[in-house]
């Protein structure tokens, strides 16, 4: 009772009032009550009599009894006294009389407020009451209940004049609504605890059958739109994944706007998608439920408390709708309410009760949205479609509503209205990207940036949404999935790539600001106003009363807003950048253990988590992610590929706006168009809507016949059936701007005109009609809307212009009226221009709004400020109908394709989007940045910048963007500007500190731009030293290098000096140019630690990024040389550097360190050749310490890190000029010996490449220290030498000192040391060959552990290959190339005397090795003389020849005789090798290698076999070919011998027998160096018009020769019929010498032939067969010879061309070849042997015809005339008759009958005494043969006589005649 007490105060208030006294019925029922209250005792009385006298006494209209009984209805609400007779009733029907007391009690209450005339307490009592009842736990109003409480407070705050009731009422509503919200999310928290407890129970028990249950109710409950974008409220456990995998099953039914169709914002009206048209139409008592077939039950209980076991999921699951429903209805409410559109009168007045209505709905839709998001995004939350019965997400049902208000209001020229919808939008675009895709595309591309782009746009809304986009490059999340879900999907917008460019572009734009505004903002940055405190708190709305909502006029800001705008998108970008790195984290090896962290857990993440649930704060500020999407659409391969292609259609659509014709072609290549038929072109030009309209209409207007089928087609595409002409007009006008040219819109119009009557046939008389109809209407259009056009046309002029049209018929005057006043009132024009000159700032309606025929953009002017406002309204109301248009067509296309998949919104997880996103983007950031940069002078700001610059280079990096980091990296390095040392800043200062910090962090990616580093770091020393007082002249401009000249010459030299002390002078005035703090900030430790820091932690480099550190050390190191070389004391800061890093570096493995050294090595190349000395010491110096380091570590056999470290002194010895250099290089060297000889492995090799580049110096000194420590390391550590590969590079050092022939000594010494070296290595274990040569040819090879051998198996060279060779080799090219005959001398017999005492034991191999490589190639002059011409001169060419050349032939033959049997194999080759000597002009080395075939045979002769001698047979032939001079039947008839193109082959060696096909010889190798008797010259020679080597004797049969030889004596010298000496060409002269070099080498064959067989064991040996071979030689250069001499026209023509000085003849080559067949066959016949025997026959047969013929010949001879002829047959003629008088009685009878006659007329001749002793042997063998006599032949001699005495006795030739003595001629 004691808790009624304020009801009986009240009601006795009430029933002693004087309105009770004067309303009895007040009175009774107030009597009634108290009595009821007092007979009840502590029973409560019924509430309906206690509420009666209540509800009587508010409308009293009493103030007084008023309050008092709502203070009474409040109190008994908030104590829930009136819930307890409602629980008792029937259960209420639709149309009960009674609504429930607690919604009649709200009524009363409600009804109460009578406006703004109710009194200012009655109105507070009002909201108190209305708040006690919302706010009642123990009965929930829901409802129309509640919404008529939420409405009337509403309400009061609107109407009442009160500031304090409007203030409570405003706060009422606030908490009212929250309240609505809290328990929806209460009700959230119990439904996901049920989950868990349903699946912890399903777990226990049978999973098989009761889990889908439980997936089932599950999915059932949270159907809705997947892609709600938040995840369900930190749901744990199993629930939680199931609760997730529901979320996408259900967004393919409920969202999915068409992913083709372009929204706009218009389209967004009508894309409500949930049905809500019965929602509130349902009884208005809501305060309770009652579930069916059930007990009903008070809603008003505690419904948290223990839920009774009979009560179902089904019936909490309802009691969570009517939750939900109420929030949604609340929610709805507002929307509609802010929807509201406003006439501008109202629109600017803030404290009207318009506008306060529109703003307390917004701010009362962004509280909610900020502190209630979960019931938004939890996919728990759903609602019935009361159409479908089906349930929906919540945010689904809300979603048009929430656009909506954002669409009318979002582009609101109220800065009010602008800023609450743009925390709205963040709010969307922060929580609920995934369900509001489509929609955020929207509201940005149509509103917000849209606005940026605006030039009228207030500033104050620009920075607004600035700020905006400033938390939203906080979020990195957000950044990243708006790249993925719009920037890589090919149907929409760049957003992100967008936001950034305009940022930029903000960030860019110029503002004039002094330095006291900068000041000024930056105070106010640190200590921001509290104005805006309800956007960063997000609890409560601002105080929106009358009072408050207008803020204290503040005064205009001094700081521009324009900079305030640049200065928050400048600190967006520097955010955007931080964020994309902190996204990118994980993808840094030291930042995650490893490269490979590709993708990140979607909910547990090092980023703060974006699950609004998981914190019930409410000042969240991270983004929820969507559970929808799996995480296998965030694919960054695929994503990149739709980015290209999208990237790609971008080009090409730019390239067709550019040049239509040039983009079609693209766009066909890149497969956009699918064919290039004029339908798909057509197609594609009609859908695309990036495509400027002006180029299609140029393109499609081209006469061209393919240009006019794609306008046919594209015109096809449109369909005008039952459409008004104009309306069809305007729609064919829109997809394109019509040209200007006559032509092109005749062509146009006629298309038009034939489609419109297609498609209307009945709509004019034909097509004709049409046709003049459109033309006049765009002629109308034009004229009534251009500023150009005076006087406007009439509609009379209209009329008459368009008389007869119709077939001769005119048309109404009223349709033609009408389309003149149609066109009139709305121009034609494309709604790109429209929307083009509003965003320009245009105020439409002006008459400069033009049309077709004037380009849109020319006519407008500058409005004037007057008009800004109202243009910006017109604007607005412009957007706000776009908009709402672009939200009708995407909630109808969504609505339509409900059953289709849902759009597909991509989650990020991969931290590899961030490439190409800074890709994208890189140059804007860039612009603004290093824009900002260079120019601000504000630290802050250039803070800021340099912050962005290394956020950025840090994302270049990790991502391999070159260009990027190009571009950034060389931005900071000039900011440093330490290239002016007097004007470094402290802003330079900063960009230093940021250059090395990136050292620090980023040395794995900087890749290239380590040099801008390096050189910073070089270019601060410079600083540190000129701050330190260093001459700034003395220490050069490193940046200056590039300007230097490649090579330093000594006048360069001079200029530099002259230029350094012009610098010096200057520079003395600079030091008091510098700013101490500089000075001393430039020596601060922290930079010189950081300095220090980036060249220790080389050491932590990745193997490629310290490849690139060192090239770029390296680079810069050669800058400070180049600069600085002509100075005293040039810098080698880098140098020495370099030095330092190798140091750090050196415990690398032995692979990345070969890398490195490569790049260190050839920089140390460079700089040890330079000029300056000082530089050069000190290089070799640091190559010295070094190596000493690395020598101490051991190299294992097979590794060459050391040969490779020490290439660079080998490397300055080559080609430093400088003697003090080469001498520092050697000491270096010997030092390193001395100091680490037993450490150097493959060093070795290198060491002995120096001392071989020293050994060919011309400085004694170099070349005595060379040698000197060469024979050191020789005595000392041979075995070393050997075992480590080295063995030939020894050899090769100690071939160059033998050839060096300067120092002779030194020479004869090397060649001793060679000499020395083959029993030393046949001695030494290491070698091979020790053990091979003392022990078994098995044990080759067994020290296989050594470098040596290790190469020599890899190679797969042998022992011999690999000791033997380089030493004879050695010898070798001495002999070859030294230039001192003593050396030249020694090298050849030494290398014989190695050879015949070492060669038994080569392989056959390694004997053919040698011959190909070092024996054959001694002879190669003599078949190439340019191959030494390169080393000798002429001179020295010819003794060599003379001299090493003979010995070496000898030598050669000595040693095939040696080594016989090894050899015997390459005796065609030796062959060979002699005719190429036999075969050359000089008269020694002919005779030499005549001498030498002669003594190979001689010597080896009884060593042959038959295929030997078929080989040395076989060269005979040969050379007797190469020697016949065939060239003399055509020597006459060739006019241009330089056509004879010479041979190598000395004489040649494939001469033909043809002489239509000549190889005729080399000119130099057939000169004459020498003369004996008679100076005749050399040859040359040709083919012979007929072969003679045939055995058929016609030639023979008759002996008459007179008409042949008698010509021959009739010229002499001085006889008068000498004609004039004829002039003979050089070439031609040339020609002749090759001919009778060719006789006499043909003589000199004939003799070796002879000398050879008078060798008795030479005729034994060789077989009959071969030796006929021969024979048959012999004979062919008989028939030769005889029938040149026969031929007399020929030698007159010869001699008369100049061929000789008397006409030639072969007498002697016809003779001696004769005398020495003759003599061999005679000597053959007489032969009794087996093998000889059988070839008896054929001799005989070849032998008698020849000696008739020889005998006949001679007596033809006559006596005056022919005495030299006669001298020289007859010694044949003698050998003939001895011959014959020696044979056999049967053979000398049979053939006596054809000799005697012979013999006879012999005696008629003169007789000498040898041919009388000839005839007197015949004549006493006939006597005793045929005659019988006995006793005759006593006295005869024996045999034949040698052909020898033949040619001894010979006189001396006449002139003509060619013999082997012309050779010495």
């Amino acid at each position: 009772m004691s808790s009624l007490v304020f009801v009986v105060s009240s009601l006795e208030a009430i029933h002693t009032s004087k309105e009770a006294q004067r309303n009895k019925q007040l009175a009774e029922l107030a009597e009634t009550a108290l009595q009821a209250i007092k007979e009840g005792g502590s029973q409560l009385p019924d509430p309906d009599l206690v509420f009666a006298p209540l509800q009587l006494a508010t409308k009293s209209g009493s103030s007084q009894l008023s309050n008092t009984a709502l203070d009474c209805l409040g109190k008994l609400i908030s104590s829930s006294y009136f819930s307890a007779p409602s629980t008792s009733g029937a259960t209420p029907q639709t149309g009960t009389e009674q609504a429930p007391l607690i919604d009649r009690a709200i009524d009363t209450i409600c009804d109460c407020f009578q406006g703004e005339t109710t009194p200012v307490d009655v109105q507070r009592h009002i909201v108190q009451a209305l708040l006690a009842a919302v706010l009642n736990d123990k009965i929930v109003v829901h409802g129309a209940g509640l919404l008529k409480a939420v409405r009337q407070v509403y309400n009061v705050f609107l109407l009442s004049r009160s500031t304090d009731t409007q203030q409570a009422a405003q706060g009422t509503l606030t908490q009212m609504v929250g309240m609505v919200f809290e328990r929806v999310k209460l009700r959230l928290h119990m439904k996901e605890s049920r989950l868990n407890l349903s699946t912890l129970k399903h777990s226990s028990s049978n999973v098989t059958f009761d889990g889908p249950d439980s997936v089932n109710g599950n999915e059932n409950s949270t159907d809705g739109d997947g892609e709600s974008g938040g995840s369900p409220d930190a749901p744990s456990g199993e629930a939680a994944s199931k609760t997730a995998e529901a979320a996408p099953s259900d967004n393919a039914n409920d969202s999915g706007a068409g992913a083709g169709a372009k929204l706009t914002l218009k389209d967004l009206e009508n894309r409500k998608s949930f049905d809500d048209s019965n929602l509130g139409d349902g009884p208005t008592m809501v305060t309770q439920i009652k579930p069916v077939k059930k007990v009903a039950r008070s809603i008003s209980e505690q419904t948290t408390g223990d839920t009774a076991p009979e009560e179902t999921v089904e019936t909490l699951d309802a009691e969570d709708e009517v939750y939900i429903r109420d929030a949604y209805l609340v929610f709805r409410s507002f929307c509609n309410l802010s929807t509201k559109i406003l006439p501008p009168d109202q629109l600017y007045d803030i404290r009207g009760q318009p506008m306060r209505s529109k703003l307390i709905s917004l701010h009362l839709i962004r509280s909610l949205l900020n502190n209630h998001i979960l019931v938004f995004t939890s996919p728990l939350c759903t609602i019935t479609n009361t159409k479908s019965n089906e349930p929906t997400s919540f945010l689904q049902a809300i979603k048009f509503y929430l656009c909506l208000s954002i669409t009318r209001n979002g582009a609101s020229s109220v800065d009010r209205v602008f800023e609450v919808c743009c925390e709205i939008f963040w709010l969307m675009l922060k929580f609920m990207r995934a369900p509001f895709k489509k929609e955020i595309e929207v509201f940005l591309n149509e509103v917000y940036l849209a606005l940026l782009a605006r030039r009228t746009a207030p500033l104050s809304q620009k920075l607004y949404f600035v700020n905006i986009l400033n938390r939203y490059c906080n979020d990195h999340r957000g950044l990243v999935e708006t790249y993925l879900n719009y920037d890589c999907d090919g149907n929409v917008a760049n957003i992100f790539q967008t936001i950034i460019e305009d940022l930029s572009k903000l960030a860019s734009a110029p503002v004039h600001v002094t330095s006291a505004q900068e000041q000024l903002y930056e105070e106010k940055i640190v200590n921001p106003s509290h104005t805006s405190e309800w956007q960063l708190k997000g609890m409560l709305p601002p105080p929106l009363t009358v009072v408050h909502i207008v803020p204290p006029n503040e005064s205009e800001s001094e700081i521009p807003k324009e900079y305030v705008i640049k200065r928050a998108a400048l600190d967006s970008l520097v955010d955007a950048l931080r964020s994309l790195v902190n996204w990118s984290t994980v993808g840094r090896p030291e930042a995650t253990g490893g490269p490979e962290g590709e993708t990140r857990g979607s909910l547990e993440d090092m980023r703060e988590s974006i699950d609004p649930s998981v914190s019930d704060s409410v000042s969240r500020m991270e983004t929820p992610l969507p559970p929808s999407t799996p995480v296998i659409e965030d694919d960054p391969a695929q994503l990149e590929r739709e980015k290209a292609r999208k990237t790609a259609l971008t080009n090409a659509i730019r390239a067709f706006n550019e040049k239509p014709k040039k983009g079609i072609k693209l766009l066909l290549k890149e497969g956009f168009i699918p064919s290039d038929s004029p339908e798909d072109i057509a197609r594609f030009l009609v859908s695309n809507d990036r495509l400027d309209k002006a180029q299609i209409g140029e393109y499609l207007g081209e006469g061209d016949p393919k240009n006019i089928e794609i306008m046919h087609a594209f015109v096809d595409t449109m369909d005008f059936t039952k459409r008004r002409f104009v309306d069809s007009l305007r729609q064919f006008l829109q997809s394109f701007r019509l040209p200007g040219e006559a032509q092109k819109i005749d062509r146009y119009m006629l298309k038009f005109a034939n489609r419109y009557v297609m498609g209307n046939p009945n709509a004019f008389a034909n097509a004709d009609t049409a046709y003049v109809l459109s033309y006049s209407v765009i002629l109308l259009n034009t004229d009534l809307h251009s500023s150009n056009i005076v006087r406007r046309m009439t509609k009379e002029d209209f009329i008459k212009n368009n008389r007869g049209i119709n077939d001769n018929a005119n048309l109404p005057d009223d349709y033609l009226v009408a389309i003149y006043d149609e066109i009139a009132s709305n121009e034609i024009v494309l709604k790109s221009e429209r929307e083009a000159a509003a965003a320009a700032g245009i105020v439409p309606g002006q008459p400069s709004y033009s049309g077709f025929a004037a380009g849109l953009g020319q006519a407008f002017s500058n409005v004037g400020r007057d008009l800004q406002r109202e243009a910006y309204v017109q604007q607005s109301e412009e957007i706000a109908l776009r908009s709402e248009q672009l939200f009708k067509n995407l909630f109808r296309n969504q609505r339509r394709n409900a059953a289709k998949a849902g759009i597909k919104f991509i989650p990020a997880t991969s931290f590899r989007h961030v490439g190409p996103m800074f890709d994208v983007t890189w140059m804007s950031f860039f612009s603004a940045l290093s824009g900002q940069m260079q120019k601000a002078q504000n630290l802050e700001v250039n803070r800021m910048c340099l912050e962005g610059m290394k956020q950025a280079t840090r994302i270049a990096c990790l991502f391999d963007l070159s260009t990027a980091r190009e571009a950034f990296m060389t931005a900071l390095k000039n900011a440093t500007n330490l290239n002016n040392p007097q004007e470094v800043l402290a802003k330079n200062v900063e960009a230093l500190r940021v250059i090395l910090d990136l050292g620090q962090t980023e040395g794995n990616y900087l890749r290239e731009s380590w040099k801008d580093v390096l050189m910073c770091i070089s270019q601060l020393d410079r600083l540190q030293l000129i701050s330190g007082g260093v001459d700034e002249g003395a220490v050069p401009d490193v940046s200056k290098a590039r300007f230097m000249p490649l090579e330093r010459t000594t006048t360069n030299e001079s200029r530099k000096s002259t230029a350094s002390s012009r610098r010096r002078t200057r520079a003395n005035t600079g030091p008091k140019g510098f700013s101490m703090e500089i000075a001393l900030e430039s020596r601060s430790d922290e930079v010189i630690k950081s300095v220090d820091r980036i060249f220790s932690n080389t050491a932590n480099l990745n193997g490629e990024a310290i490849v690139h550190f060192a090239k770029a050390l390296t680079e810069v190191s050669w800058d400070e040389i180049k600069v600085s070389g002509s100075n005293d004391s040039p810098r080698t800061y880098s140098l020495q550097k370099i030095v330092e890093i190798s140091y750090y570096n050196m415990t690398r493995v032995r692979f990345e360190w070969t890398n490195i050294w490569a790049v260190l090595g050839q920089h140390f190349n460079k700089v040890g050749c330079h000029i300056n000395t000082a530089i050069v010491y000190f290089a070799l110096d640091s190559l010295r310490q070094l190596s000493m380091r690395f020598m101490e570590i051991e190299e294992l056999p097979g590794f060459k890190f050391q040969k490779d470290f020490l290439k660079p002194f080998e490397h300055v010895m080559a080609n430093s000029s400088n003697v003090t250099v080469k001498d520092m290089a050697l000491r270096c060297l010997i030092q390193m010996i001395q100091a680490r000889g037993e450490n150097i492995r493959s060093g070795w090799r290198t060491m002995f490449g120096v001392f071989t580049v020293a050994a060919r110096d011309p400085h004694e000194t170099i070349v005595t220290l060379a040698y000197e420590n060469v024979t050191l390391v020789y005595r000392t550590r041979f075995g070393v030498v050997i075992s480590q590969g080295a063995f030939t590079d020894l050899i090769v050092c100690l071939t160059e000192f033998s050839k060096n022939i300067n120092f002779q000594k030194k020479s004869l010494q090397a060649m001793e040391t060679l000499k020395s070296i083959i029993p030393r290595m046949l001695k030494t274990p290491e070698c091979p060959l020790s053990q091979k040569h003392h022990l078994t040819p098995s044990s080759d090879g067994t020290n296989l552990k050594s470098p040596d051998a290790l190469s020599r198996q890899q190679s797969g060279t042998s022992v011999e290959e690999g000791f033997w060779f380089p030493i004879l080799f050695a010898f070798h090219d001495v002999l070859m190339t030294g230039e001192d005959l003593e050396v030249r001398s020694n090298a050849l017999n030494y290398f014989f005397e190695a050879l015949l005492k070492y060669g038994g034991d080569f392989p056959p191999d390694f004997w053919d090795i040698l011959w190909r490589q070092q024996l054959y190639p001694i002879f190669m002059v003599l078949r190439s003389r340019p191959e030494m011409s390169n080393a000798l001169n002429h001179e020295e060419l010819s003794v060599w020849l003379s001299t090493t050349m003979i010995q070496a032939l000898r030598n050669m033959i000595i040693l095939f005789t040696h080594y016989f049997n090894a050899l015997e194999y390459m005796l065609d080759r030796f062959l060979e090798l002699l005719a190429l000597c036999i075969c050359q002009e000089n008269d020694t080395i002919a005779r030499i290698g005549s001498n030498c075939l002669q003594q190979l045979i001689l010597q080896n002769v009884t060593k042959f076999n038959a295929g030997h001698w078929s080989k040395i047979v076989g060269a005979f032939c040969e050379l007797f070919e190469r020697t016949t001079a065939y060239q003399l039947f055509s020597a006459t008839t060739i006019n241009a011998p330089a056509s004879l193109s010479p041979t190598s082959n000395g004489l040649g060696f494939d001469i033909p027998l043809s002489p239509t096909s000549e190889t005729p010889a080399d000119e130099r190798s057939l000169k004459i160096n020498g003369t004996k008797k008679n100076g005749l010259p050399s040859e040359f020679g040709s083919g012979s018009e007929t072969t003679l080597n045939s055995g058929d004797e016609d030639n023979l049969d008759t002996p008459t020769a007179t008409s042949a030889t008698t010509p021959l004596e009739d010229y002499k010298p001085s006889s008068s019929l000498q004609q004039q000496p004829v002039v003979v060409t050089a070439a031609r002269r040339r020609f002749f010498n090759r001919i009778i070099s060719r006789c006499v080498l043909q003589l000199l064959m004939i003799e070796t032939v002879n000398e050879l067989f008078s060798n008795d064991t030479v005729y034994s040996q060789i077989p009959s067969a071969e030796l006929l071979r021969l024979m048959a030689l012999l004979k062919k250069s008989f028939l030769f010879a005889r029938r040149f001499n026969n031929d007399k026209e020929l030698r007159m023509r010869l001699w008369r061309e100049g061929f000789m000085k008397q006409p030639p003849n072969l007498l002697k080559q016809e003779s001696g070849s004769a005398a020495t067949y003759i003599q061999i066959l005679f000597r053959m016949f007489a032969d009794t042997s087996p093998s000889r025997a059988e070839s008896r026959p054929e001799v005989e047969k070849a032998l008698v015809p020849l000696c008739k013929d020889v005998i006949k010949g001679y007596l033809a001879l006559e006596e005056e005339s022919q005495q030299r002829n006669i001298v020289a047959w007859r010694p044949v003629v003698v050998d003939v008759l001895e011959g014959y008088s020696t044979w056999p009685d049967k053979e000398f009878e049979e053939h006596l009958r054809a000799f005697y006659p012979l013999v006879v007329e012999l005696l008629g001749k003169e007789v000498s005494a040898d041919l009388r002793g000839a005839l007197l042997a015949v004549l006493r063998r006939v006597g005793e043969v045929a005659l019988g006599i006995d006793g005759l032949m006593g006295g005869r001699r024996e045999s034949i006589v040698n052909v020898s005495t033949v040619v001894a006795e010979a006189p001396a030739e006449e002139e003509g005649e060619v013999s082997t003595r012309s050779m010495r001629g």
